[in-house]
């Protein structure tokens, strides 16, 4: 069941996720702040996989760069699911890893812009989500559609995103599994045989820094949950 939350809860939410998780961090982990306005370099990077990376990805990978590297941690991912043309389809972004450990996140997926993520709230964007159990001890969850004022990098592939957040209260932690699903219909006219790939944005703003921090705020356990995220995608059947 979808928690529901007070307005003054969901704006505590946001300011911890950007000021406490965000505007501190940078000095203490020793995060190079020039890298909020580094570009892609000129020659195509790729993963581990030798798959080509996004702009986004790419500058991830600068932001960590400095970070000592853990030998475990935290694998988030995205479930590959499957629905008929004119279905909702189920999405869940799941974590193994990090049991008892995480307890602070915000993340955007991304998914192709044909499909239509299903809207709560058409004034503010936010999205229809289940929390599942890895989060359900949240002090607060927000979802929300980015559908406005979208990077250049989104625009150009022709993709959008849901952002989310979540927090736990001090010294409580999430457990592994799933921390939530969201819904996306699929065209009416989707050919069986059709693969939408879901991904991930990689935001890093003076506004905003996407995250996924422990109760020690180890920069180590963040920057492997990061370099390690899994995409999923929905087939058309």
């Amino acid at each position: 069941m979808k928690h529901k939350f007070s307005a003054v809860l969901m704006a505590l939410a946001m300011a911890a996720v950007c000021m406490t998780g965000c505007l501190d961090s940078d000095k203490k982990n020793g995060k190079n702040a020039e890298a909020e306005t580094t570009t892609a370099a000129a020659e195509p990077v790729t993963d581990e996989n030798g798959e080509e990376m996004s702009e986004s990805m790419e500058l991830m990978h600068i932001v960590f760069m400095d970070i000592p590297e853990a030998e475990s941690g935290p694998l988030i991912k995205l479930s590959k699911t499957d629905a008929k043309p004119g279905e909702i389809a189920k999405v869940t972004v799941s974590v193994t890893g990090a049991d008892k450990k995480w307890n602070m996140c915000g993340i955007h997926i991304t998914y192709p812009d044909v499909l239509e993520c299903q809207i709560e709230d058409e004034e503010d964007l936010t999205v229809e989500y289940e929390i599942g159990n890895a989060a359900k001890k949240n002090a607060a969850f927000i979802a929300m559609d980015w559908q406005k004022n979208l990077p250049e990098e989104l625009i150009r592939e022709h993709k959008r995103s849901v952002f989310f957040t979540t927090m736990f209260q001090d010294k409580v932690a999430g457990n592994d599994g799933d921390i939530a699903t969201f819904f996306f219909k699929v065209p009416n006219d989707a050919q069986p045989g059709t693969v939408y790939n879901l991904g991930y944005y990689f935001n890093y703003t003076d506004a905003a820094k996407d995250m996924f921090r422990d109760i020690d705020s180890d920069s180590s356990f963040e920057k492997y949950a990061f370099e390690h995220l899994e995409g999923g995608s929905i087939t058309v059947r």
